[in-house]
């Protein structure tokens, strides 16, 4: 029996709805990530050919003023970051404090079992385990939502919180870095002071401040604190930014994107655009593999109606009739996502967007390539005959 696809929809309308939802979910994504991607490329071509490298030592020249530089050399700053309680000092860009608190965590472990009525009828009941542990967490666990909460009270407030202390004056050479450029500085490596603070209430072990009375056996409220720095003086960095008033500052390009690279090491301008894409191919890729997954799970809820669909297709018969429901709907989604990719990448990139609209159209060449072998094949039999 023939069936429309009308009356397919309404057989698994739910299944169908969420199909429908997650192909448009699917569609954005891919949409905006490829779009995110060309004019993230664009820019940084922009970028490549617009930058001059400096020297950072040199008096600062009026020339270069709202020029794209390039510049690299050792971290200076005007003065240490401190936390007196801890003995810490340290000069570098940002200076890390980490607090944890020792307390109560909720663990269930659901279960079922059966158990039989006065009748003789098995019934199946759903039951729940509570345990509870004690466990160093940087957040704060309300305990007012525990199953028990009796015996298992966690303070309300932490009584010191993280914090992230940035210097105020950071250089590399004679030019300034912006909040935005020290911002960037996110390679934390851990302070391994061994000097022990004043405060009696505060002891050392293993790099570590822990507030309370016992390090080995400590109890629900007690915290501990660990540093870190980024940034330390002297360490070579290499950056690309807009010279503005001798600070370096994210620099606008013509679509509208900032541009403000900072790498560890002394890098050439050729080095540093070459690492930038590449990271930013990678982000790509995997905003590119979510996309994917989107729309094959929207192929999958969607089968019977593409199935249906492909049969009424004379192309596409031959696919639906051999393969089978989860590699058409592979197919379809691949096929999806390669067209999107295709129509961003190809007045940017002519030939990788060329390339990809070919994979994408494959399912249907080979299809295609199928129907015309399966013709000449009767074209053949009527002849012998």
């Amino acid at each position: 029996m023939n069936v429309s696809v009308v009356e397919e929809f309404k057989r698994s309308w739910v299944t169908s709805t969420i199909g429908i939802i997650l192909f448009f979910c699917g569609l954005w994504l891919l949409t905006w990530n490829e779009g995110r991607a060309v004019n993230h490329a664009n820019s940084l071509d922009e970028a490549f050919n617009n930058v001059i490298t400096i020297n950072a030592f040199d008096k600062i020249q009026p020339e270069f003023e709202g020029r794209l530089v390039h510049i690299n050399g050792p971290i200076s700053t005007s003065e240490p970051l401190t936390e007196p309680d801890y003995g810490i000092s340290i000069q570098a860009v940002k200076l890390k404090r980490r607090v944890q608190m020792y307390q109560w965590i909720e663990e269930r472990t659901p279960s079922d079992y059966s158990n039989i009525d006065t009748v003789g009828h098995f019934e199946k009941t759903e039951d729940s385990h509570y345990y509870y542990v004690t466990e160093w967490r940087d957040k704060l666990v309300d305990s007012s939502n525990f199953y028990f909460r009796h015996g298992h009270e966690n303070p309300l407030a932490m009584p010191l919180n993280s914090f992230i202390h940035i210097a105020p004056v950071a250089k590399v050479g004679n030019l300034i870095l912006s909040n935005e450029l020290k911002q960037k500085f996110v390679n934390y490596e851990e302070v391994t002071g061994d000097e022990r603070p004043e405060r009696s209430d505060i002891k050392l072990h293993m790099g570590i401040y822990y507030h309370c009375d016992d390090v080995w056996n400590p109890e629900v409220g007690d915290i501990r604190v660990q540093f870190y720095y980024a940034g330390l003086i002297g360490e070579e960095v290499s950056i690309i930014g807009m010279q503005k008033d001798g600070v370096i500052v994210p620099y606008l390009t013509s679509k509208g994107h900032q541009i403000l690279l900072l790498r560890h090491g002394i890098l050439t301008v050729s080095q540093m655009f070459t690492e930038e894409h590449k990271d930013a191919r990678i982000e790509t890729w995997k905003l590119r593999g979510a996309g994917v997954a989107v729309l094959y799970a929207s192929s999958i809820c969607l089968t019977r109606l593409i199935r249906l669909l492909m049969l009424r297709s004379t192309i596409l018969r031959s696919m639906a009739l051999s393969e089978s429901g989860s590699k058409c709907s592979f197919a379809v989604s691949l096929s999806v996502s390669l067209l999107i990719m295709s129509t961003a990448w190809i007045v940017y990139r002519p030939w990788l967007g060329a390339a990809l609209l070919m994979a994408a159209f494959s399912p249907f060449i080979y299809s295609t390539l199928v129907l015309v072998k399966m013709v000449l094949i009767l074209f053949c039999a009527v002849f012998l005959l």
